[in-house]
């Protein structure tokens, strides 16, 4: 049976000009408007160019041969991906935790406390709006 390709759609927008402009307090971090927004037709919308550009960090070369290392391994574990990849285990889950956040890996639950990643699509869409 051939599985039907899946796409993952991502919108940015680019309004964050007063974000940027604002300068945080002495030793206060500012915490940029990272996690995107699901809509009802799978789309994620993510608001201002901080959010591009974590997204695009994410999109790394790397990122993406661990995406189709997930996919053509099928790791049983995380701690078994950690294995294929070389990668450490806690920063390799915080990578699949920001994939899961826009839908690009969904975790499996099995008995217990083992999470199986999965890519949940064949590819990724983004779409900036200009004006």
């Amino acid at each position: 049976m051939q599985r039907r390709s899946k796409t993952l759609h991502v919108e940015m927008g680019l309004n964050d000009d007063a974000a940027r402009c604002e300068r945080p307090a002495s030793g206060e971090r500012r915490r940029p408007s990272q996690t995107p927004a699901k809509l009802a037709n799978g789309t994620f919308v993510a608001g201002d160019a901080s959010a591009l550009d974590a997204f695009s960090r994410l999109l790394s070369k790397r990122n993406v041969e661990l995406l189709k290392l997930i996919k053509e391994a099928k790791p049983q574990s995380v701690a078994e991906l950690a294995r294929l990849s070389g990668r450490p285990k806690a920063s390799l889950m915080l990578t699949l935790r920001r994939f899961n956040t826009y839908g690009i890996v969904e975790f499996v639950e099995t008995d217990g406390r083992r999470k199986v990643p999965r890519v949940a699509c064949d590819r990724v869409r983004l779409d900036i709006p200009i004006a």
